[in-house]
């Protein structure tokens, strides 16, 4: 396989769930470490990024922007373990549970709960805005649990195996965890044993380790 290079910030969700991805593969890479919204990017990610998100792929010579497409590319270079079931229903609802962990997840959890306790503070220089930390432990995260116990499918979420879906969610989840917040296993209890036997797999527990000492750093 070309080289590949991985630009982004291992703390935003998407990078994390394109790492996961790449450690699941055994896949091996460089990585260039940046905050997109903070000064001096790379020059090379500004050229190459047109939304200026992260991540963005270097393979080879190409550059493959938004994590989906990403995750998609590296499942038919490296289909072996298999994220996508072959099954066609069930590659449909592995790629939607990817799809609400990127969008509706990383609002309430990203946006509302992390961007607050964590980046505000660290990042920011400003107070955490309460009103929306409140509205994400209170209202949106007890929904969130709500609808993910109903989706379980033995000890995943598609198909009793280990999918892209479980990569996204969890990996969503990990940043739930860096906020101090939990799923209160006396009200979804399901769901609960299901985050923790995600989070203690060999790839997600080393990429969680190396991020935690991210957070040492972050925080007073």
């Amino acid at each position: 396989m070309e080289k590949l290079t991985l630009f982004g910030a291992n703390l935003s969700p998407y990078v994390r769930k394109t790492r996961l991805v790449l450690a699941i593969k055994g896949l091996n890479y460089e990585q260039v470490q940046f905050i997109p919204f903070m000064p001096n990017k790379p020059e090379e990610f500004t050229k190459n990024s047109p939304l200026g998100k992260i991540p963005l792929l270097k393979f080879g010579d190409n550059y493959i922007a938004d994590s989906s497409v990403i995750c998609a590319f590296i499942e038919r270079e490296a289909p072996s373990p298999a994220l996508l079931p072959k099954n066609n229903l069930d590659c449909a609802r592995t790629q939607w549970f990817e799809e609400y962990a990127d969008s509706h997840m990383t609002s309430v959890i990203g946006g509302h709960l992390f961007a607050e306790r964590v980046l505000a503070p660290a990042l920011f220089k400003r107070p955490s805005n309460q009103a929306e930390v409140d509205l994400a432990i209170n209202v949106e995260l007890p929904a969130i649990f709500d609808y993910l116990t109903s989706q379980l499918q033995g000890d995943f979420l598609v198909s009793n195996t280990l999918t892209l879906a479980d990569v996204a969610v969890c990996g969503m989840f990990v940043s739930m965890m860096h906020s101090q917040v939990n799923c209160d296993a006396t009200k979804w209890p399901e769901l609960s044993v299901y985050i923790k036997r995600v989070l203690a797999l060999p790839v997600f527990d080393k990429i969680i380790k190396e991020e935690q000492i991210i957070m040492k750093s972050l925080m007073p």
